[in-house]
């Protein structure tokens, strides 16, 4: 199996670092320290060389420096296999993002086609209580590591449902305005709720094969809405739902209504209803099958982001967790606020400690720990 590593990091004006460079020759990176002094913002940082707005789904003109009149930029080398690529993402003089790799530029989309990355953080511990939203995104940024496209597909199918829910409120008559607008939606998002789906049965079929589950329970999986047979259908259902829209000023049906349902099949309850430690291991059982999913399927492993993560776990059930990651030999960089968490940890660990000093974040390298 091939390996994706990062090896070197580098943000500029970025956050709360001006300037920090970092190298990582490590599986495990750990980043600990008090609160707010910049560990998550690096995590961040690794984030942003995925599709979308990263870990905190921040706007782009938000992560620059406080008080900076230069824009961020993050430079950084990844290893994959035994190919080193060179990976710059940052704001031009128009405040637009922008990609470059090796030197040459390239559309964000080519992201998801080079790097695999996911990651979990303790706002997440309400994803199966919260909105239906977040689920989706969830769900939607764990497809893009499988299908590139779908990363496009859901700018163009928001951008159509605009469209349509735009001639709703102001009762357009034209009906050639609406089948045009229609024919974008169902074909896109039939797509869209393809790939999902596929997604999901890739889950199933990685829990089926696993051998062990060990103390994360094992999960019933999927949307809570009928699938489509082909465009078609959705496109005639649009049509057919265009007078209910009407009434309501927006669109009723399509997969930006969809929710990602997850059960504990022992107990047979969705996760809404499970007790808050439940909740919390039904969403690293889900982030561990994702896992395992992107490495069977691209034969390298995702690089893994763990915003506080003692904060999901104890440090039993947490030192069960890492071993499940640590199976597929992939790349983990995490956060804590006690470096005594690290006692857990059967392996390696790269750690920094990190502190607020003279206005600014104070990165230190310290000893390798086993």
């Amino acid at each position: 199996m091939n390996n994706l590593n990062l090896k070197n990091l580098k943000l500029r004006n970025f956050r709360s670092h001006k300037s920090l460079d970092l190298d990582f020759y490590s599986h495990f990176i750990y980043f600990s320290g008090p609160n707010g002094v910049g560990k998550t913002n690096i995590l961040e940082a690794i984030s942003l060389f995925s599709p979308g707005r990263g870990l905190r789904g921040a706007n782009i003109n938000d992560l620059i420096k406080f008080n900076s009149e230069k824009l961020w930029d993050l430079y950084s080398i990844f290893k994959i296999a035994n190919i080193f690529i060179e990976i710059e993402i940052g704001l031009d003089n128009k405040g637009k993002k922008n990609l470059r790799v090796d030197g040459k530029k390239k559309p964000l989309i080519y992201l998801t086609e080079l790097l695999k990355i996911i990651w979990i953080t303790p706002l997440m511990d309400r994803l199966w209580i919260g909105g239906s939203n977040d689920r989706r995104r969830f769900l939607d940024r764990l497809v893009m590591n499988f299908f590139p496209k779908h990363a496009k597909n859901c700018i163009i199918y928001e951008q159509a449902l605009k469209k349509r829910n735009f001639l709703l409120k102001e009762s357009e008559k034209d009906i050639a305005w609406f089948l045009a607008v229609e024919k974008q939606l169902s074909v896109i998002g039939y797509e869209i709720d393809k790939y999902r789906r596929e997604v999901i049965e890739l889950l199933i079929e990685m829990q089926i094969n696993m051998k062990n589950q060990g103390f994360f329970p094992i999960l019933n999986i999927d949307l809570d809405t009928q699938p489509f047979k082909n465009s078609e259908e959705l496109f005639e259902e649009l049509q057919k739902s265009r007078q209910t829209d009407f009434k309501a000023k927006r669109t009723l049906i399509g997969p930006h209504k969809s929710d990602l349902i997850v059960n504990h099949s022992i107990k047979n309850i969705q996760a809404k209803n499970c007790s808050t430690g439940e909740q919390k291991s039904l969403l690293l059982s889900f982030f561990i099958l994702s896992s395992l999913a992107i490495s069977r399927k691209f034969g390298k492993p995702p690089i893994i982001l763990l915003d506080e993560i003692v904060a999901h776990l104890d440090k039993e059930n947490l030192s069960i967790f890492l071993q499940q990651l640590i199976s597929i030999n992939a790349q983990i960089f995490a956060t804590g606020t006690d470096i005594n968490n690290l006692d857990i940890l059967p392996f390696d660990t790269q750690s920094y400690s990190i502190d607020w000093s003279e206005n600014k974040s104070k990165v230190s390298l310290n000893k390798n720990l086993v």
